[in-house]
């Protein structure tokens, strides 16, 4: 039940490659400046601005940490939830009076070693080396170890639990998508009314920035749609 790990792994790999793109920019952004002509209060407000500037390009390199933890967790979330599905149709099964003490047992045995896969993905699903379904981050996975597989109402409680973390980690997405749009904002603004004193155009660097930005996004909605592809497929074999 390694479902997602190559998701996830792909993921991490195209964060690191933009914190070290933007790393960079930032490295330029906060650089010493040649300031030929200005006076010492230029150089005070140019210092402040270009300040600003790298305390928001942070908090862009912060949200896209975040936005990448999120695209983890939820494909991890969506084939924890098709292995519940399979639990479900398996205690239905079960719980039918027409079915044999052997048949019951092979129900068994199957429903053990899907909820052990389940279990084995959140315990293995983790950024940065720090498992993402923890209470720390508010992706507490609970009620898996409570299933079982002729208590039906136990299969429902987990599945609603799931419902509510896909909540949380959509809630968690938007608010840092959103943080990086008006981070972004807010550094192009700052830029523009440093450029003039700026050793190089800030504008541009804000630009290769943004570029960076674009080029993650639309890495990661890729990836998201392969995984939601293979995800089918397994779903589709585990049916």
């Amino acid at each position: 039940m390694n479902i997602g790990s190559g998701f996830n792994t792909q993921t991490a790999n195209m964060l690191n490659q933009n914190k070290t793109n933007t790393d960079a920019i930032l490295s330029k952004i906060g650089a010493t400046r040649e300031l030929s002509g200005k006076d010492n209060a230029s150089l005070v407000i140019s210092d402040a601005l270009a300040s600003q500037i790298s305390t928001l390009g942070q908090s862009v390199q912060n949200a896209n940490e975040m936005v990448g933890m999120y695209q983890i967790a939820d494909a991890s979330l969506h084939a924890i939830q098709a292995g519940s599905d399979v639990l479900n149709d398996l205690s239905v099964r079960f719980n039918s009076d027409t079915l044999s003490e052997s048949q019951k047992n092979s129900l068994q045995k199957e429903f053990a070693d899907i909820t052990k896969g389940m279990q084995t993905m959140v315990e293995q699903t983790s950024y940065n080396g720090q498992n993402v379904f923890s209470n720390l981050l508010g992706l507490d996975v609970s009620g898996m170890s409570e299933m079982s597989i002729d208590n039906q109402e136990s299969i429902t409680s987990f599945t609603q639990n799931l419902t509510s973390l896909f909540s949380t980690v959509g809630a968690g997405m938007n608010n840092a998508q959103v943080s990086i749009t008006n981070s972004l904002s807010a550094m192009s603004n700052l830029s523009s009314a440093n450029a003039s004193i700026s050793e190089q155009p800030l504008n541009e660097k804000m630009s290769n920035m943004a570029s960076e930005q674009v080029k993650l996004d639309s890495s990661l909605m890729v990836q998201a749609h392969q995984s939601t592809l293979m995800q089918q497929r397994v779903a589709a074999l585990l049916g």
